[in-house]
C-alpha cells in the first residue's frame, strides 16, 4: 500500500531545499557549508523548516551579518566540530546563530566566535558542547532551556552576560571566565545552576535575577561579586567562592560553601 506524504512534511522538506540543493541531505539531515549558503542567496543562511541540519565546513559571514537565522521551531543544528566565524564586529546586531524568536531549537558541537551575540535561542532551547568565546555575549536562551558543557569566555559587551537563560532553566558544566559583565545569568525564577566555573568576570560570577534558584557545586573565583540573587528564596550550597570583591549578595547560604579555606 502506498503511503501518503503529509502536507506538513512536504512543506518542511521544501523549505529545507534552500540548503539541500540537489544532493545535500544525508539520512534526513541537511548539510550546510559556505558554498551552499552562497548558492542559496548568501548570508545569513536561512533555516525555515523544522528538521536536522549539520555543518560540513566553516561559515564565514561578512561584517555586520548573521551566520544563520532560524525562523522555524523544532530544529537541531549540529556544528559537527566546525565553526561559524565572524569578523569580531563591535556592532550590537550580528549573531552567529539567531533563533531567538522560535522554540525548541538545539545547537551543539562546535564553535561560534567573533559576533556581537554568539548563539541566541528562544524558549525550550538547548545549547550543548559549544565554544562561544570572544563574542560580545556568548549564549542566550529563553525560558525552560538547557545550557551544558559550553564555554563562553572573554565576552566584551559590558551590558551583557556570557551565558544567560530565562527562568526555569538548567545551566551545568559550563565555563564563563574573563567576561566584561556577568558570567552566568538567570533572568527569571527557578533556575538550577550547578557544576560551572565562573572566574575573573568584571561583574557577577553567577547571578539569579529572580527567585527560587538553586546555585550549587560551582567554582567562583576573582569576580566583582561571586554569587548574587535577588532574594532569600534562592539558595547557595556546596560552592567554592574565593577571592571575589564580594562573596555573596542576597540569596541564602544553605550549607557547605567554602570561602577562602573556611566555611561561609
Amino acid at each position: 500500500m502506498k503511503r501518503k506524504i503529509s502536507a506538513a512534511v512536504f512543506f518542511a522538506a521544501a523549505a529545507m531545499l534552500a540548503f539541500a540543493g540537489s544532493a545535500g541531505a544525508v539520512d534526513g539531515t541537511i548539510e550546510i557549508n559556505d558554498a551552499k549558503v552562497k548558492a542559496a542567496g548568501g548570508y545569513p543562511g536561512k533555516i525555515t523548516g523544522q528538521g536536522s541540519y549539520r555543518l560540513t565546513g566553516n561559515l564565514t559571514p561578512p561584517a555586520s551579518t548573521d551566520g544563520i537565522d532560524v525562523s522555524a521551531s523544532d530544529v537541531t543544528i549540529d556544528l559537527n566540530g566546525f565553526a561559524i566565524i565572524g569578523p569580531g564586529s563591535s556592532s550590537l546586531t550580528p549573531s552567529g546563530i539567531n533563533a531567538s524568536t522560535v522554540d525548541d531549537v538545539t545547537v551543539e558541537n562546535g564553535t561560534v566566535t567573533g559576533f556581537a551575540f554568539g548563539v541566541e535561542l528562544g524558549n525550550f532551547g538547548i545549547a550543548r558542547n559549544l565554544h562561544a568565546d570572544n563574542n560580545g555575549s556568548g549564549i542566550s536562551t529563553g525560558f525552560d532551556s538547557v545550557v551544558e558543557d559550553c564555554t563562553a569566555n572573554n565576552s566584551t559587551l559590558a551590558i551583557e552576560f556570557a551565558i544567560g537563560c530565562g527562568g526555569a532553566s538548567a545551566m551545568s558544566g559550563n565555563t564563563a571566565n574573563g567576561n566584561a559583565n556577568y558570567g552566568i545569568y538567570c533572568a527569571g525564577n527557578g533556575c538550577v545552576i550547578s557544576g560551572n566555573t565562573a572566574n575573573a568576570n568584571t561583574g557577577v560570577g553567577i547571578y539569579c535575577d529572580g527567585s527560587g534558584c538553586l546555585v550549587s557545586r560551582n567554582a567562583v573565583y576573582k569576580n566583582g561579586t561571586g554569587i548574587k540573587a535577588n532574594d532569600s528564596s534562592s539558595g547557595f550550597a556546596w560552592n567554592v567562592v574565593d577571592n571575589n570583591g564580594t562573596r555573596f549578595s542576597g540569596g541564602n547560604s544553605l550549607s557547605n560553601n567554602l570561602c577562602g579555606g573556611s566555611s561561609c
